[in-house]
């Protein structure tokens, strides 16, 4: 991923430099920050958020618990 944030750095300012639109240095310097520094939308944590069990209202149970009756 750092390596394509590199080469879209790279392009864009490059692209700034040939065209004269200096308005996509910006992105380009954002990419390259990104490149060098190896962060992203959500830095070093990989966006993992930690799932939560669902729990039902009625029982207190979690929704994947499993309730067996022993039927005689």
């Amino acid at each position: 991923m750092r390596l394509l944030r590199a080469g879209i750095a790279i392009w864009a300012i490059a692209e700034a430099w040939r065209t004269g639109q200096w308005l996509l240095l910006l992105p380009g310097g954002i990419f390259a920050m990104q490149a060098i520094f190896d962060i992203g939308c959500c830095g070093t944590a990989g966006c993992a958020a930690p799932q939560q069990k669902a729990y039902s209202k009625t029982s207190g149970q979690s929704a994947e618990d499993v309730v067996y009756e022993e039927i005689k």
